[in-house]
C-alpha cells in the first residue's frame, strides 16, 4: 500500500490528469452518500466505477488535516493520499473541466478572487483548458494577492471590479458571506467558477448574476443544501456537469451568455483524483510503501 504526502501527491497528479479524472468523478457511474460529521472530523465516502474511497478531514479552523483512502474492486486499500493537497487539486480540476465545457473558446483573461490555499491550483486549471494570457488577482490581503500574482505571472488589482470588468473567466475561492463584486461589473459572455462558499450562509456571487446565468453544479442534492450562492438567489440549477458530459444539456447557447459553475465538492472527485494519483505514483515509484 502506497502513501502519498503533499509533495508526492503533487508530483504524481498533474493538472491535466486531474481534469481527465473529473470526467469520471462527474459521470453517471458514481455514488456520493451523505457526508457525516463525527466529532471534529468530516467523513466523505464515494464510489467511482469499481473504486471506492473515503476522505476524512478536520473541521477545526486553521487545522487543515486530512487523508483520502482509496479501495480497489476487492475492497483492499490501494493507498492513502494527502487530503488537503488532493482537495486543492481536484477542486481546481473540477473548475477546469467546467471551464472547458462552458467558457468561450477564445477566453484569454482570468480574474482570481481570493489568494488562499485553493487559488494557485484554480489558476493552473483554467490555464490548462484556455489560452489565458492575463491573470488578475484580488484578495482582501494585499500581500497574499501580490504573492499569488507573482507566482502565476499575473497582476494584483485593488478591487474585485478591476479584475471582473475585463475577465473572460472569473474564479472565486473565498469564505465570503456577501457578494464579492458589483453585478454590473460582469461583462456579457463571462464564465464564472465559484468554489469558496460551501454553506447556506456564504455567498460569493451577486444574486442577480446567478439568476441571469445558465448554472451548473457538481451535485444537485449537495448544491440544494449547501450552495449559498444559489439559495440566496432562489436559483435552481439548469443542470450538472454530468449532464454536459453526457450531452443531456448543451451548455452555452451563445457568446454573450453568462455561464456559472457552482461547486460544493463531492467525494467522487476525491476517489477519482486519488486513484489517478496512486496509479501514476506507482509508475513513477514515488511515495512511501506502508504495506
Amino acid at each position: 500500500m502506497r502513501y502519498l504526502d503533499a509533495d508526492a501527491t503533487r508530483m504524481a497528479l498533474s493538472m491535466s490528469d486531474a481534469i481527465k479524472a473529473m470526467e469520471d468523478a462527474f459521470g453517471d457511474d458514481v455514488e456520493v452518500p451523505v457526508r457525516s460529521l463525527l466529532g471534529p472530523s468530516l467523513f466523505m465516502p464515494g464510489r467511482v466505477g469499481e473504486q471506492t474511497g473515503v476522505k476524512v478531514v478536520s473541521t477545526v479552523p486553521g487545522k487543515p488535516f486530512g487523508i483520502v483512502a482509496i479501495f480497489d474492486n476487492e475492497g483492499a486499500c490501494a493507498g492513502l493520499v494527502d487530503g488537503p493537497t488532493l482537495t486543492a487539486i481536484r477542486t481546481a480540476a473540477g473548475s477546469g473541466l467546467a471551464t472547458r465545457l462552458l467558457a468561450r473558446p477564445d477566453s484569454r483573461t482570468m480574474a482570481m478572487l481570493g489568494a488562499g490555499a485553493m487559488a494557485y491550483d484554480q489558476v493552473m486549471a483554467i490555464k490548462e483548458v484556455r489560452p489565458i494570457g492575463e491573470v488578475l488577482v484580488w484578495s482582501r490581503d494585499k500581500a497574499r494577492a501580490d504573492a499569488l500574482a507573482e507566482l502565476v505571472d499575473g497582476s494584483a488589482v485593488s478591487t474585485p471590479e478591476d479584475a471582473v470588468a475585463i475577465a473572460d473567466v472569473v474564479s472565486t475561492a473565498t469564505p465570503a458571506r456577501d457578494p464579492l463584486f458589483d453585478a454590473a461589473a460582469i461583462k456579457p459572455g463571462t464564465h464564472i467558477n465559484a468554489v469558496g462558499a460551501f454553506s447556506p450562509e456564504m455567498c460569493e456571487i451577486p444574486p442577480v448574476v446567478v439568476r441571469e446565468a445558465i448554472t451548473f453544479v457538481d451535485d444537485l442534492i449537495a448544491a440544494g443544501e449547501e450552495a449559498g450562492d444559489l439559495l440566496r438567489a432562489g436559483k435552481s440549477p439548469d443542470g450538472t456537469i454530468a449532464d454536459l458530459l453526457a450531452g443531456r444539456n448543451r451548455g452555452r447557447s451563445g457568446p454573450d451568455e453568462i455561464t456559472f459553475f457552482k461547486s460544493v465538492g463531492i467525494a467522487s472527485q476525491d476517489v477519482a483524483a486519488g486513484a489517478a494519483a496512486l496509479e501514476r505514483a506507482a509508475d513513477l515509484e514515488i511515495g512511501s510503501d506502508i504495506s
